[in-house]
C-alpha cells in the first residue's frame, strides 16, 4: 500500500502531505517536451552553472506547458538563491494549482539560503518581508485547499528574525482554519515551532488549536504533527498527553511521552509503566528514555527489565540508559557486567550487539570492571568489537591498548583509536596523528587532522601539506571533510612561506576547498585572493527519460548471515530523477552488493551504502540535492549528506516520521513491501544485493 506523501499513478500524480494534486501531464511525452524537460533537469542538476546557465529554468517558468513550468519553478527553488525569490513570487498566482503549490515551496526553499534570524541584505536581494507578504497575501485569497496547505507550510519555514513576524504568519495560518486545521497548516505551525529560539514558539491560541487537533483530527499524520509541535513548545499539558497516549496510532503514543513531565509523579510513573508494556517497539523505546527523567534519580528496575525485552532495539536502548545515574548503581553495574559477559559468536549473528553497548555504558560508571574486559573485545575477529574496545579504552584510560589498536587493519578501528588518544594522550601522541594523515581511510585522515589542532610538532605542517596533496590527487569530492580539516590546521600553522604550496588549490575541483584556500592566501598575503575552481564535470544522464519511467523499484536483499529478508523501494523518478538515475547506475554496477548498514539509531534512521562502513566514504562524486514537498515519513528512503549537495550515494530509511529532515535531505523513494525487514536491521548487517525491478 502506498503511504501518504508518495508519488502514485502516472507522472504528475503527486500526493503532497496527503492531499491529491491532479495529474499535470497526462499525455505521453513528445520528442519536444522530452527535450525541453531534459534541458530543465540538466540545468537544475548543474545548479544553473552549466553551459546553458539559468536560461532553461528561466524560460521554463514562462512555458505554456504546465509540466515544464512546474519543473522550472521547482528547479529555481532548489537552487536556494534568495535573489531568485522575486521571480518566483508571481508564480504563486499561476492559473494551475499544482504550479502554485510548487511555487510556494520554491519561495520557502529559496529563502532557506538566508541564515535563520539574519537580515537578508545586499543590492537587489529580496527581503524576508517580500516573501512573507507574498505568501500571506496569497494565503488570504487562495481557494484551492492543496495550495492553502502549501502556502501555510511555506510560511512556517521562513527564517524569521523576530517573534512579531512569526505571530503575523501564525495569525495568517489560523485565519484559514474552519474547525480542525488541515495537515498543511499544522505543518506551517510546526515550522514556526522549529524556529522557536527566534520566534518564541507559538501563541496561546495556536497552542490551544494544536491541542484540539491532537485530540480530534481524523488523520493520524496530522495528529502526529500536532503532538510533535506541542512537544517542541512545551504545550503538551496533562490532558493532551493522556489522550494522545491512548491514540490508536503508535507514533502518536510515542510522541505523547514528550509530555510525561506535565503529569503528577504517580500518574507519570503509571503512564511510563504502561508505555514499557506497549505492543509497539517504538513506544517501548521512547518509554525507556522517559523512564530516565521520571525523578531526579530514576529507578533502575524498569531499565534493567527492559534490557531483557524481546525486541533488540528496545533492549539496546535500555542498556544505553543504564549507563546514566540511577538509584541503585550497584544493580545497574551488575546488570551491565552480566550483559558484557554474554557469549559472542564469531558468525554473522547479532550476539555482539548487546555486549558492546553494555561495555560502552559500563566504562564511565565502573571503569575498573569495564577495563578488565577490554582485552577480549580488542582481540575479537569482528572489527566492530575492536572499535568499541578503542572507544571504551579512551574512557577508562587504557592508552597502551589504544596504541595497539592504531595499527589495526580496519580503518574504523584506527579512527576510534586515534580519537581515543586525542582525548587522553593529546599531543604526546602527535606522531600517531601525523601517521594517520597518510591512512587510506578518509575518516582516519580526518581524525588525525582534527587531533593536530594546536600541535607544537615541527613535523605537523609538512605532513599536513603532503596529506592534502595526496588526497587531492585522488580527485574525490567525497574527501572534502578531511581536506577542509587539513586546511584548517594549515591555516593555524602556516605563514607567507606556505603560499606557494597552497596556491594551486585556488583552482581546485572542489569549490569549497578552493574558497578556503583563497581565504588563507588572502590572510597571509594581505591582498584579496580570488578562487577560480575547476569543478569536476557532471556525468551526463538521461534525466528526462528517468523522469518518465514509471514503476521503477529497487529490491534490497539482506545477506543470510544478517537474517536475510528483502524489502522493496518504489522510486520517485519524477521527484528526484538525478538521484534515481545515479542509484540505478550504481545498482547495475553492483556497487551496493556486500556493503553494510553501518548506522542504526532507534526511532530515527538506519543508514548504509558506504564501501568503508563509515559516514565519510561513499561514491566519489557528490550528488545534488533534489528537495521537494515530500515529507520524511516512516518508510521513506533518503540520501545521506554532510551539507548542501554532498550526497555520496549512501541512503537512509526513516524508522519514524522525521519532519525535521524535510527540505534538507532528498526523499527518493518509499518502502512498499518488507518494511518490517528494514525496521529490524541491526548495525553491521550486510546487503547481499540490490536489484532493479520495473525498468524497461
Amino acid at each position: 500500500m502506498f503511504r501518504v506523501g508518495q508519488v502514485v499513478g502516472g507522472r504528475g500524480a503527486l500526493l503532497v502531505w496527503g492531499l491529491l494534486v491532479l495529474p499535470l501531464h497526462a499525455q505521453a511525452p513528445t520528442v519536444r517536451n522530452l527535450a525541453g524537460l531534459q534541458r530543465l533537469l540538466v540545468a537544475e542538476d548543474a545548479r544553473g552553472k552549466g553551459v546553458a546557465g539559468l536560461a532553461p529554468l528561466l524560460e521554463g517558468v514562462q512555458s505554456s506547458d504546465t509540466l515544464l513550468r512546474r519543473i522550472a519553478v521547482r528547479g529555481l527553488g532548489r537552487l536556494q538563491r534568495p535573489d531568485l525569490v522575486e521571480m518566483l513570487v508571481p508564480m504563486l498566482r499561476d492559473r494551475v494549482a499544482a504550479v502554485r503549490v510548487e511555487a510556494a515551496n520554491a519561495v520557502a526553499q529559496g529563502m532557506s539560503g538566508v541564515r535563520r534570524g539574519a537580515a537578508d541584505t545586499g543590492a537587489g536581494a529580496p527581503t524576508l518581508r517580500t516573501a512573507q507578504d507574498a505568501l500571506l497575501a496569497n494565503l488570504a485569497q487562495e481557494r484551492d485547499p492543496e495550495v492553502i496547505d502549501a502556502l501555510a507550510a511555506a510560511l512556517g519555514r521562513l527564517p524569521f528574525k523576530a517573534s512579531t513576524e512569526a505571530r503575523t504568519a501564525e495569525a495568517g495560518m489560523r485565519s484559514r482554519v474552519a474547525g480542525i486545521p488541515t495537515q498543511g497548516i499544522v505543518r506551517g505551525m510546526y515550522g514556526l515551532a522549529m524556529n522557536r529560539r527566534m520566534t518564541g514558539g507559538l501563541s496561546s491560541d495556536g497552542v490551544e488549536l494544536l491541542r484540539r487537533t491532537a485530540r480530534t483530527a481524523t488523520d493520524a499524520e496530522t495528529r502526529r504533527l500536532a503532538v510533535l509541535t506541542l512537544g517542541l513548545v512545551n504545550g503538551l499539558d496533562s490532558t493532551t498527553t493522556i489522550r494522545a497516549f491512548g491514540d490508536a496510532d503508535e507514533q502518536v503514543r510515542r510522541l505523547a511521552l514528550a509530555g510525561v513531565m506535565s503529569l503528577e509523579l504517580p500518574a507519570r510513573i503509571a503512564l511510563v509503566q504502561r508505555a514499557l508494556a506497549d505492543p509497539s517497539v517504538m513506544v517501548r523505546i521512547e518509554a525507556v528514555r522517559a523512564a530516565r527523567v521520571l525523578v531526579t534519580v530514576p529507578d533502575c528496575a524498569p531499565m534493567i527489565a527492559a534490557t531483557r525485552d524481546r525486541e533488540p532495539y528496545v533492549a539496546l536502548i535500555a542498556i544505553d540508559a543504564l549507563g546514566g545515574a540511577c538509584a541503585d548503581s550497584a544493580a545497574s553495574h551488575n546488570a551491565l557486567a552480566q550483559i558484557v559477559d554474554r557469549p559472542r559468536t564469531n558468525g554473522g549473528d547479532h550476539s555482539w550487539q548487546a555486549p558492546t553497548r553494555a561495555l560502552l555504558a559500563l566504562a564511565p560508571s565502573d571503569p575498573a570492571r569495564a577495563g578488565a574486559r577490554l582485552g577480549a573485545f580488542a582481540a575479537s575477529p569482528r572489527w566492530q568489537e575492536r572499535a568499541v574496545a578503542a572507544q571504551a579504552a579512551a574512557v577508562v584510560g587504557q592508552g597502551v591498548l589504544l596504541y595497539q589498536l592504531v595499527r589495526d587493519p580496519d580503518q574504523n578501528v584506527v579512527e576510534a583509536a586515534v580519537r581515543g588518544l586525542a582525548r587522553g594522550a593529546k599531543h604526546a601522541a602527535d606522531s600517531v596523528y601525523i601517521a594517520a594523515l597518510a591512512a587510506p581511510g578518509f575518516q582516519v585522515v580526518l581524525a588525525g587532522a582534527e587531533a593536530l589542532a594546536g600541535s607544537p610538532s615541527p613535523r605537523a605542517l609538512p605532513a599536513l601539506l603532503d596529506a592534502l596533496d595526496s588526497l587531492t590527487v585522488r580527485r574525490s569530492e567525497n574527501a572534502r571533510d578531511p581536506r577542509l580539516a587539513i586546511l584548517q590546521r594549515i591555516g593555524e600553522m602556516g605563514s607567507r612561506e606556505t603560499v606557494d604550496r597552497l596556491s594551486p588549490y585556488l583552482t581546485d575541483f572542489d569549490t569549497t576547498v578552493a574558497a578556503t584556500a583563497a581565504t588563507l592566501l588572502s590572510k597571509w598575503s594581505g591582498n584579496v585572493v580570488v578562487a577560480r575552481p575547476a569543478p569536476l564535470p557532471i556525468r551526463e544522464e538521461a534525466l528526462a527519460q528517468t523522469f518518465w519511467t514509471e514503476g521503477l523499484r529497487l529490491r534490497v536483499t539482506l545477506a543470510s548471515s544478517s537474517g536475510g529478508g528483502t524489502f522493496t523501494i518504489a522510486l520517485y523518478s519524477d521527484v528526484a530523477p538525478a538521484t534515481v538515475a545515479r542509484l540505478l547506475r550504481l545498482v547495475r554496477a553492483h556497487y551496493y552488493d556486500g556493503l553494510t548498514i553501518q548506522r542504526v539509531e532507534q526511532n530515527f534512521v538506519i543508514q548504509g551504502g558506504s564501501p568503508g562502513a563509515t559516514e565519510y566514504i561513499g561514491d566519489t562524486s557528490f550528488m545534488r540535492d533534489e528537495l521537494s514537498t515530500l515529507s520524511h515519513l516512516r518508510g521513506t528512503v533518503g540520501i545521506s549528506s554532510r551539507g548542501r549537495d554532498t550526497g555520496d550515494a549512501q541512503f537512509f530509511v526513516n524508522l519514524v516520521d522525521n519532519p525535521r529532515l524535510d527540505h534538507d535531505y532528498t526523499v527518493f523513494g518509499s518502502i512498499i513491501t518488507g518494511r518490517s525487514v528494514a525496521e529490524r536491521v541491526m548495525e553491521g548487517d550486510t546487503i547481499a544485493r540490490i536489484e532493479i525491478l520495473g525498468a524497461p
